[in-house]
């Protein structure tokens, strides 16, 4: 079954998930019935696997215009609070109950200059409840009791907690921060890290498929920050595959995972409810997705660090135990149970000076919104751990990308080299093909394996297009061109490459132009960009574009029909396997009737 079919049927197992084992409404406590004053508590784990509860006071109720900018603003002590150093990131979900009655997720932090106690915000339960609620015809009115609104009260939404001046120049100001889901990684390290969550700030690489694809959809390298996750202070160690079902409590840990195998990338958070195989968690978006598709998984806390800025739950991603299915504004919904799609991702690298190798495996989440960013961040991580170094070289590298949407495999080979920053080079080239895969314009290609083997060397092997030369000053229409093309070897020697291409008979120009050239080319202002009719095309025309140990020697001739210019008329390549070609040479001479050619 295809993914977007297991899609479906997921979709369809949870709603008969939640038709047969409907929550019972009476477990709840809703907005319209919160009063500031009630006490209750909280749950969560500190450290180890065991639930703590806390102590949780009501102060009032933020009623913002619109549900989803409601929430109950409570006090929070006790001591796991105390040992936490406050609400801490890993917090939000803890599910808060009055009278035994569920009434939302802890889902931010928050400071007010009338508050010297801890305070926190809470989801309203009723919000995390539309997970649910919009397969059914019931929904749960959101509207507070007029009397428990903290009258004149505004909230502020920032990232960090307020500075002191901040905080007591707006007595009226809750100034509220996420207590965001911490992201874990372990495998990656380094420049790999910082490209994961901040991106890749320098100028990219040029040359490679998407300069060359009009129609191409850049992959965005901005890093996973740009969705408000933020990593963990203290990351690494291995995946812990201990963890069950019966694990995912109200109070306990969840994680989504993003990557897993040699590199883990996931987050934790709270589970706030858990109807039979459905569970709600977080209280706030993860990375706002809507209808999603990401491995549920379970969570060990080893301990939560006091830190000056935000304290956090130190721990790992363990096994997979369902999917999430919903990423909204008010939380996280999943069902346990069912099998996320993810990609198969294999990275092979050998450096041929030091012939050392290794190989990775990593099961990538199948988001396209966030997979150039996982790709270049593992795939770089792989060529550095390999090499042990940053520098100049020349790669060779071979892609394959299978699809349950795609008739055949795409395969490509490319050859790389840059005198600044190798590695570069082939995650980059990876992840802008798989981006256009992802977003072509015809079927979803459905990717389940992605794999890329790599030989890396320090050494700069190029050539120089030096020269090129055509055996005559002139051609008539029927002509054959013989051409030589010289090559300077980077400190080496030289090497010639001769060819003959054919003037067409019923060509009409003044003048032809013979170039030289390696690996693609951009277009001439005369020519159309090419037309894509299905994805089959996509992958053709991928697979189709030259490397640069290419040589390409192409007639061009002015198109009288057409106001723009130049075109390719015929191409003949010839490989030079192993070096990297560069520069370009031409030569133009004048066509002349077949008649006076021959005085």
């Amino acid at each position: 079954m295809g993914k977007k079919g297991a899609l479906i049927c997921g979709i369809i197992l949870m709603a008969a998930v939640v038709v047969g084992f409907g929550y019972t409404r009476s477990d709840f406590m809703f907005l319209s019935e919160i009063e500031p004053g009630m006490t209750g508590i909280g749950k969560t784990i500190v450290a180890g696997d065991t639930i703590s509860e806390f102590n949780v006071s009501v102060i009032g109720v933020i009623d913002e215009p619109g549900d989803s900018s409601d929430f109950i603003v409570v006090r929070v002590s006790g001591t796991a609070i105390g040992r936490a150093g406050g609400i801490a990131q890993g917090m939000s979900g803890s599910p808060i109950y009055i009278n035994g009655k569920l009434i939302g997720a802890l889902s931010r932090a928050a400071a007010w200059s009338k508050e010297l106690t801890p305070i926190g915000l809470v989801t309203p339960i009723e919000q995390m409840l539309r997970i649910i609620d919009s397969m059914h015809d019931t929904p749960v009115s959101s509207r507070p009791d007029t009397d428990a609104v903290l009258a004149g009260v505004t909230l502020r939404d920032q990232s960090a907690p307020p500075s002191s001046a901040e905080l007591y120049s707006a007595p009226n100001t809750i100034f509220a921060y996420p207590v965001s889901s911490p992201l874990l990684v372990s495998g990656l390290s380094g420049r790999s890290l910082t490209m994961l969550m901040e991106g890749y700030a320098a100028k990219p690489p040029t040359g490679l498929v998407s300069d060359f694809l009009p129609t191409m959809v850049a992959p965005r390298m901005s890093g996973l920050s740009q969705f408000g996750l933020h990593l963990n202070p203290i990351s690494g160690g291995t995946t812990d595959k201990t963890g069950s079902v019966l694990d995912l409590q109200p109070g306990s840990g969840i994680g989504v995972a993003l990557a897993s195998g040699d590199v883990t990338i996931g987050a934790l958070g709270t589970v706030t409810y858990r109807d039979s195989n459905f569970v709600l968690a977080f209280g706030h978006p993860f990375l706002s997705n809507g209808d999603s598709d990401f491995p549920l998984t379970s969570v060990h806390i080893y301990d939560t660090m006091k830190a000056y800025n935000a304290s956090f739950k130190l721990g790992t991603i363990g096994k997979t135990l369902g999917t999430i299915l919903q990423d909204r504004a008010c939380g996280i919904g999943g069902a346990i149970g069912r099998q996320a799609s993810t990609i198969n991702f294999g990275i092979g690298v050998l450096d041929l000076d030091t012939k050392k190798t290794k190989n990775f495996q990593i099961q990538l989440v199948d988001e396209p919104r966030i997979m150039p960013n996982l790709i270049l961040a593992t795939g770089l991580n792989a060529i550095d751990e390999t090499l042990d170094r940053i520098g100049q070289g020349t790669v060779e590298v071979n892609y394959q990308i299978i699809g349950d949407g795609m008739s055949a495999p795409l395969e490509r080979r490319d050859l790389f080299l840059s005198t600044q920053d190798i590695a570069m080079y082939p995650p980059w080239q990876l992840a802008g093909i798989v981006n256009f895969l992802q977003y072509n314009d015809f079927t979803d290609p459905q990717i389940t394996r992605i794999t890329a083997t790599m030989q890396i060397t320090h050494k700069i092997k190029a050539m120089h297009i030096n020269h090129l030369k055509l055996d005559k000053d002139s051609y008539a229409p029927g002509d054959t061109i013989h051409y030589t093309v010289d090559l300077q070897t980077y400190q080496g020697g030289t090497k010639k490459v001769e060819g003959d291409i054919a003037v067409p008979e019923d060509l009409l120009a003044d003048d032809i132009t013979v170039r030289a050239y390696s690996g693609p080319r951009l277009l001439e202002e005369g020519e159309s960009p090419k037309e894509f009719q299905s994805l089959d095309d996509v992958v053709q025309a991928i697979e189709d574009l030259p490397t640069y140990d290419t040589l390409t020697v192409e007639l061009f001739a002015w198109d009288y029909a057409s106001p723009n210019g130049m075109q390719g008329i015929d191409k003949v390549r010839t490989a030079v396997t192993g070096y990297f070609l560069y520069d370009k040479r031409e030569v133009t001479v004048p066509l002349t009737s077949p008649d006076n050619s021959k005085k």
